[in-house]
């Protein structure tokens, strides 16, 4: 607890590499667009809804809205809404830290009028947190099909540490000394988020808690560093003894000594996987190839006979398996859903438009797609070990009487290899399609650079309503 309150406490911006703060800032922009977007969903609906009941002091905004609410309510909504369509960035091996760490230290950054440089020194120090936190992936020991289907994973997957991390950050934003700090952590300890992932896995239909609530962990980074200012304490010695934080949190593989000595010198949460598509990571892969192939082809819908897709091996499990497509949250994790409008050249910020949803030509089209595992075990087997970014991906398309194959073991958006990235300007053209129900193309461009820069803010109140209609 001691070396992570002073991890929080004494870094400044200026300790800050230049690519983790321009890092921040594109996912700042990232994350603001996929709220935007969340807006037009059922479940980004009802917690703005819920929100605006809720009411409170007006001191920050629902993000895309007018709204200006409690900075707890801001955190839940926004979180809510940020996940809402699953476009969020993942966290490199702790998937979906951004939409429960961002909402939650803007919320308090807006209503105390926080700079554009502070702000994103609380966001920095709050990414790296769960990443140097979380243990190593486990390995699997038997060659069983529910075996192979978690290799690479840690035994317990969720965002325990996350909302660790929300409170951390919320903490620098209001400028909170060790002991205040620690608190906020210890606070946080026990109204964390409980690791639901694996349950997720195992889930049908999919609801839209999804592998957590995004809001919920949000609005407890907000509510324990503000309980922490008030002087409530928490558990200071989370870390400590037999039933510690990593015990009831299900966490078997870690241990105290193993929190990395040069925390704070290297830096590896900014290492961000930016999606091209609204629907499960793990599935993007395939989609890369199957674009790819489409696109340099020229095929319509009509010219494709057959699909066949590889997936990774974690598609075995339940969630996938049985995906019979009764929720809108469905959708997001149906191979054979985004194949369809992928094939149809639909944008990917209408996938999960509920018109395009019901459209019969992609359910038509979902009967050519074949749902298959891995495409070399063996090939799988070696490449997790070696690299924890690897997973065997591939698509086999017959189209116009010819066979076309490809693989790939990365997605596009990662952070490695390099020439996986996705570029400034690419980042750009997908805010302006989240935002463009909301924003014209000029004003969309706009806030972006200004996102882009927003180091030069000197408070990032008045940010937010940049973004509203």
């Amino acid at each position: 607890m001691e070396r992570l309150v002073s991890f929080v406490t004494e870094t400044r911006f200026r300790d800050l590499p230049s690519d983790v703060v321009h890092e921040v800032k594109r996912v700042f922009m990232d994350s603001a667009g996929c709220a935007v977007a969340g807006l037009s969903t059922e479940r980004g609906g009802i917690a703005v809804e819920l929100t605006r009941k809720l009411g409170g002091l007006p001191e920050s905004t629902i993000i895309g809205t007018n709204d200006r609410v409690s900075p707890t309510g801001a955190a839940f909504a926004n979180g809510e809404l940020i996940n809402a369509l699953d476009f969020d960035a993942l966290s490199p091996r702790t998937v979906h830290v951004v939409p429960m760490l961002l909402p939650a230290a803007l919320a308090l950054a807006e209503s105390a009028g926080t700079s554009g440089k502070d702000l994103i020194l609380a966001l920095a120090l709050g990414i790296e947190i769960p990443v140097r936190l979380k243990p190593a992936p486990a390995r699997a020991t038997s060659g069983k099909a529910a075996d192979r289907s978690q290799r690479g994973l840690p035994s317990v997957l969720g965002f325990s540490v996350t909302t660790l991390a929300a409170a951390a950050s919320c903490s620098k934003v209001l400028g909170l000394n060790e002991e205040q700090t620690a608190n906020a952590i210890g606070i946080a300890g026990c109204i964390c988020l409980p690791n639901t992932f694996r349950k997720f896995t195992d889930t049908a239909p999919v609801r839209m808690t999804k592998y957590g609530p995004s809001g919920w962990g949000a609005q407890c980074g907000v509510t324990s560093a503000l309980l922490a200012e008030m002087g409530y304490t928490g558990d200071t010695d989370l870390f400590e003894g037999e039933l510690n934080f990593w015990r009831y949190t299900g966490q078997e593989q870690w241990k105290t000594a193993e929190l990395p000595a040069d925390l704070g010198i290297k830096w590896e949460g900014h290492h961000l996987r930016y999606k091209l598509y609204p629907g499960g990571g793990v599935l993007a892969g395939v989609l890369d190839k199957f674009i790819e192939i489409v696109e340099e082809n020229d095929f319509g819908p009509g010219d494709i006979e057959r699909i066949v897709t590889h997936p990774p091996a974690i598609v075995q499990n339940r969630l996938w398996r049985e995906n019979t497509l009764r929720t809108p949250e469905d959708y997001t994790f149906d191979l054979l859903y985004l194949i369809a409008c992928a094939a149809h050249r639909i944008d990917p910020v209408h996938w999960q438009d509920s018109e395009v949803r019901q459209d019969p030509r992609l359910r038509k089209f979902m009967q050519r797609v074949e749902f298959r595992t891995v495409i070399d075990e063996g090939d799988f087997v070696q490449a997790r070990p070696e690299d924890p970014r690897r997973f065997q991906m591939g698509v086999e398309i017959t189209a116009k009487g010819q066979s076309f194959k490809e693989k790939t073991p990365y997605v596009k958006g990662s952070w490695e290899p390099a020439e996986f990235r996705m570029t400034d300007d690419e980042l750009i053209k997908k805010f302006r399609g989240n935002v463009s129900k909301t924003l014209p193309l000029s004003k969309a461009n706009h806030v972006a650079q200004t996102m882009l820069e927003m180091e030069n803010l000197q408070s990032v109140a008045g940010l937010m309503e940049m973004i509203a209609p």
